[in-house]
């Protein structure tokens, strides 16, 4: 009996190599740092980093698609060719209108807790201004029970924001039940995701302190003209526009994995409460976790965001800008201010 040849293997079966990892590794990290040094720009950064949370989790789904890019839009939808405009900048647009679906709920789910910090903040120099010291206690009481609400709401965030890219829709970050299933499926994930939050928040409360307090240990800082002090300023943002964009796509990268973890084992436990999700296509059979056992994960969590909370509070009184309590590149948009 004759054998036929096998025919040989293209290149792309094994993926991109390791040079061409680095390469895109680095170019994607530079085009992020720019658009992160800048507040409307930051949304492009965010919109990417929503796509590419949503294609990790739906890669792991079984759901083979074209990786998203900064400006060209897929080479096919459904099977069909695009249009030229379409390719051209359909990236762009995407991640545009991913980054303010981001955008909308990471505020929604934030601001319940950031406004009362911002109006703690603001009564306690108001007070200090008009010598009312028999209201002292009011701004530091409102600021811990936002706080309090914060520890409650955060660890939730980074598998909401995965569920929201895996579905690509705004109403799945309000989807209270599915996600009461994943912070359920997610175990031991859920503080260690808000202990990397944690982390992640440490940069720029050192960056604050350093900056603020420039004219004790760099001196030469207060010689500058204002166009070398402007330059600095830019190189400065340049910097904390890097640092922000790595440290959200790490966060985002690994609560993409808990994501695709927990959902799957979620949809298999309750398959009627995820018909339609991307996650029941994955879904296989689990079993239902211990309320004590998810209850401690969740307390440890809650423990690890308060720990964020204090850095930004006193990442704030060195460095005060009233924008900051409501963007902090730790918790919503990955712009430093």
């Amino acid at each position: 009996m004759t054998h036929l040849p096998e025919p040989a293997l293209s290149p792309a079966v094994y993926g991109p190599g390791r040079l061409a990892r680095l390469g895109r590794f680095l170019l994607n990290g530079t085009i992020g740092t720019f658009l992160c040094a800048g507040p409307v720009t930051a949304v492009i950064a965010l919109g990417w980093l929503t796509r590419r949370q949503g294609h990790l989790a739906r890669d792991r789904f079984g759901a083979a698609e074209e990786t998203p890019g900064w400006l060209f839009g897929p080479r096919e939808v459904e099977g069909r060719p695009t249009g030229r405009l379409a390719r051209a900048l359909g990236g762009l647009a995407a991640n545009i209108r991913a980054g303010l679906m981001a955008l909308t709920a990471l505020l929604a789910w934030t601001l319940p807790f950031t406004l009362l910090w911002l109006g703690a903040w603001w009564a306690g120099w108001e007070n200090s201004f008009n010598k009312g010291y028999e209201q002292a206690f009011v701004g530091p009481l409102v600021f811990l029970f936002g706080a309090l609400l914060a520890a409650l709401i955060l660890p939730t965030l980074p598998l909401m924001l995965a569920h929201l890219a895996a579905e690509d829709r705004l109403s799945a970050a309000f989807e209270l039940r599915r996600l009461r299933g994943l912070v359920a499926q997610a175990g031991w994930r859920i503080p260690a995701l808000s202990i990397l939050t944690t982390l992640c928040a440490l940069p720029f409360f050192a960056a604050r302190g350093l900056i603020t307090t420039a004219g004790d240990w760099a001196p030469w800082t207060q010689d500058l003209t204002p166009d070398e002090a402007a330059a600095l300023n830019g190189q400065i943002a340049l910097a904390l526009g890097a640092v922000a964009f790595l440290a959200t796509w790490t966060l985002r990268s690994l609560a993409a994995r808990a994501y695709a973890f927990a959902a799957p084992r979620a949809a298999g436990l309750r398959p009627g409460r995820w018909d339609g999700t991307q996650a029941a296509e994955a879904a296989h059979p689990a079993r239902s976790r211990s309320r004590l056992i998810t209850a401690l994960w969740y307390v440890v969590a809650m423990t690890a965001t308060l720990a964020t909370a204090f850095l930004i509070l006193a990442g704030q009184f060195l460095d005060h800008a009233w924008w900051r309590w409501l963007f902090h590149p730790a918790l919503t948009l990955p712009w430093a201010g």
